[in-house]
């Protein structure tokens, strides 16, 4: 019973993890550079009272969370043997990419939202247009966060298809 709701968590963490990167980085994040400064406080709102950036980072602990508990529980601990063997080795791998993944976007990608955060915050609350060294560090900031945005997507995608086919050949071995 713990397995199942340990998966269950799991792959509904998971699902709003991948989901939500991809909308953000694909659709959301476009969109408002497009809009230009129209969109300041749609993505104030968004980033600040919606706090988008801190469920999708708590979304993307609890996957791993329960992921690794689960890789711990089904492999007895940790034994190589089982971890590395044919039907377990996609967890393993997919593991260790998503926890690469949640490393680029804890350590890299949310500091560098919470700085757009702040920034647009002043610029929403004293109702004034980015001056130029504004303007700068959110360009700066967000071609930074598009970049490593475009890394944890692929990341996600590897160890959704390391996942996918573990799954694959654990029901079908």
């Amino acid at each position: 019973m713990d397995i199942l709701i340990l998966r269950l968590i799991h792959i509904g963490a998971g699902a709003f993890w991948v989901g939500s990167v991809f909308t953000f980085f694909l659709f959301v994040q476009p969109a408002a550079a497009a809009v230009g400064p129209d969109a300041t406080k749609f993505t104030y709102r968004l980033l600040h009272y919606q706090r988008l950036s801190i469920a999708i980072l708590s979304a993307a602990i609890v996957t791993v969370l329960a992921g690794a508990t689960l890789l711990v529980i089904t492999s007895s601990g940790l034994k190589p043997e089982i971890l590395f063997s044919a039907s377990r080795v996609g967890f393993t791998i997919g593991g260790i990419i998503a926890i690469s993944t949640l490393a680029v976007g804890g350590l890299y990608v949310f500091p560098r939202t919470r700085v757009v955060e702040r920034t647009i915050g002043r610029l929403v609350e004293e109702d004034r247009p980015p001056s130029p060294e504004e303007q700068q560090l959110l360009a700066r900031t967000a071609r930074q966060s598009r970049t490593a945005g475009w890394i944890v997507i692929v990341g996600l995608t590897l160890a959704v298809i390391c996942m996918a086919t573990a799954s694959y050949w654990v029901v079908f071995l």
